[in-house]
């Protein structure tokens, strides 16, 4: 029997009709359900609650319900059972969230075992001072981020590409995104749209200084580091998948490269990237 773990971040109440077809549907499937307690639904029997993310490592699907950041959280969790991850939008724009709320139908066949799947690329990054690995952030599915937590002048970034000079500007921070997160803050910040499936690290400077700085699209082997110099480097963070912002000390060196990580998802629509886009875009 299939266990899938039904992940509703974006839903608060356990009676939210939405949720409750999707519960119902994984019965009607002949597959267990897994949920934290918190937001399980009033009609326990047969739902397994997840106490802890350790806690039964069978998972064989991970359903995420909610908007976009629902499924950056869920991309965590799909590594760590290493399983393949599905999304049922509740949100507008979303981009990652393939099923729409009206269109829970559409995991029928998924739920049993009927699908294809798509990998992702992923980030790593580490920190490190006086060559010591002083944090390792979790794997991105949409981007890796130094940022200033202040909002007094701009950073000045020094990039290096395998030790040569990749770009030197004052900005408010830097973007270093996959492919699945060019629709996101690197899109926002001026960044290139790129197919999902491409494998491929995307350099997006925040508010650059100078118009002198433009992105730029490194190959998916490349290895960038960054060094925190003095000026106001304690006002500098790492934020992972714009969580968990850690802070980045004088002299610290922070290197981003490909991930040994990727995320599985589940793949529904055949319009393809720039279909998917555009249907978003166009709120259809």
């Amino acid at each position: 029997m299939k266990t899938i773990l039904i992940l509703p971040v974006g839903i608060s109440d356990g009676n939210d009709s939405r949720l409750l077809s999707i519960v119902a549907l994984c019965r009607e499937c002949g597959a267990c359900v897994m949920m934290d307690p918190s937001l399980a639904v009033p009609d326990l029997d047969g739902i397994i609650l997840r106490r802890d993310i350790t806690e039964n490592k069978d998972v064989d699907l991970i359903i995420s319900v909610g908007g976009d950041g629902s499924m950056l959280y869920a991309s965590h969790e799909a590594v760590i059972y290493g399983t393949p991850m599905i999304g049922v939008s509740t949100g507008h724009v979303g981009y990652l969230a393939d099923v729409p709320s009206n269109g829970i139908e559409i995991l029928r066949d998924v739920i049993t075992g009927d699908f294809e799947t798509e990998d992702r690329m992923m980030l790593s990054g580490e920190i490190t001072l006086d060559g010591e690995v002083i944090h390792r952030s979790s794997p991105a599915l949409n981007d890796i981020v130094i940022a200033k937590t202040d909002g007094s002048g701009t950073a000045p970034i020094e990039l290096y590409c395998h030790g040569s000079d990749a770009g030197k500007f004052d900005a408010d921070g830097v973007i270093f995104a996959t492919p699945t997160g060019s629709t996101a803050y690197s899109m926002a910040a001026g960044g290139p749209l790129v197919d999902p499936l491409m494998q491929c690290m995307i350099v997006t400077p925040i508010c650059p200084h100078s118009v002198m700085s433009p992105p730029a699209v490194y190959s998916a082997d490349s290895v960038i580091t960054f060094r925190a110099g003095t000026w106001r480097a304690s006002s500098l963070e790492l934020i992972t998948d714009g969580k968990g912002g850690v802070p980045i000390p004088t002299g610290a060196l922070v290197t981003i490269h490909k991930s040994d990580c990727v995320t599985k998802f589940v793949k529904v629509s055949d319009k393809g990237f720039t279909g998917v886009f555009r249907s978003k875009m166009n709120g259809r």
